[in-house]
């Protein structure tokens, strides 16, 4: 009989497996794609990769006889009002981090270390890459891994801050992107906190969706130059608009929790045995993706 819930000794594997079919993916698909710098081998190699990675909780749920669509939350209607403030707190979270985002690039350029940013082919097949690869199967392929496996396993804990801490901290490890580490960790926490208290994976998949929607709409604009967001050139818009999307994003945060009605389930006794081996696979896990960070900080992407 298959089980209807994650539980806290899944969260090690699940993150575990994620982790593993990211690095066998990428080694196999380099083999197969070598750089991949022209437009169309770009975009099919990270729509595989992504589409591998997103797979990895299908694979685990199958093996450990979970359903993964009621354990997932795949199958509850996602709250309008839920929707509406992950919305605006994302959208205020965008604004309060491309600053420190940009601080954080130029940071690690004086220090002598390779640039962070990311090159994006040119051609007319930019726009529908953008919107097909960078918006929408991320939107449910890192959801499905990071909030309908990792965040269902840990609602579990006791310590909601905890495991909201440890949500957007396995999320952003993950990325490993040294200048947006605290950016995806701010988001990966947020839209953890949607899919418990929302009880819907689709709540924080329509959220994520905006959120990359959003970062490729200014990509086209003076937004998304990363020139506009220097704090030193450009002090007088720049920070007015980092304090008013902080403070945005805080007030989204705290008017969500208060207006809107909670379906994390408290965590029961057989839920918080912890697992030593799903500890080591945590553990194990992470340390893989830290190689990977301190890598590409250290030798660029």
């Amino acid at each position: 009989m298959l089980r209807l819930n994650y539980e806290k000794r899944d969260l090690g594997f699940v993150f575990g497996v994620a982790v593993a079919m990211m690095v066998v993916a990428s080694l196999l698909l380099s083999l197969i794609f070598g750089n991949a710098e022209d437009g169309w081998r770009f975009w099919l190699m990270q729509a595989l990769y992504t589409v591998a990675i997103g797979s990895s909780v299908f694979v685990y749920a199958a093996v450990a006889r979970v359903n993964p669509i009621a354990a997932g939350k795949l199958n509850v209607k996602p709250p309008l009002a839920h929707i509406g403030w992950g919305v605006l707190a994302t959208a205020c979270l965008i604004f309060a981090m491309m600053p420190i985002n940009n601080m954080l690039m130029n940071g690690i350029e004086r220090l002598g270390l390779p640039a962070q940013g990311v090159d994006i082919p040119d051609g007319a097949e930019n726009l529908a890459g953008l919107l097909i690869v960078a918006a929408l199967l991320p939107a449910f392929c890192e959801e499905a891994v990071f909030r309908g496996g990792v965040a269902q396993a840990a609602a579990s804990f006791k310590n909601k801050f905890a495991a909201l801490a440890l949500c957007g901290g396995l999320f952003a490890v993950f990325h490993a992107n040294p200048a947006q580490t605290i950016h995806q960790f701010a988001l990966g926490a947020l839209l953890s906190l949607l899919a418990l208290r929302s009880g819907s994976l689709w709540t924080s998949v329509l959220v994520h969706l905006f959120n990359n929607l959003l970062v490729v709409a200014l990509n086209f604009t003076v937004l998304g130059q990363s020139a506009f967001w220097s704090v030193t050139s450009n002090t007088a818009v720049v920070l007015p608009i980092m304090f008013a999307g902080l403070v945005g994003f805080g007030l989204c945060v705290f008017g969500y929790i208060k207006t809107t009605r909670s379906n994390w389930k408290a965590c029961s006794e057989s839920d918080a045995r912890p697992s030593g081996t799903s500890a080591m696979a945590l553990c194990v896990s992470v340390v893989i993706c830290l190689v990977l960070w301190f890598t590409r900080l250290f030798l660029g992407a």
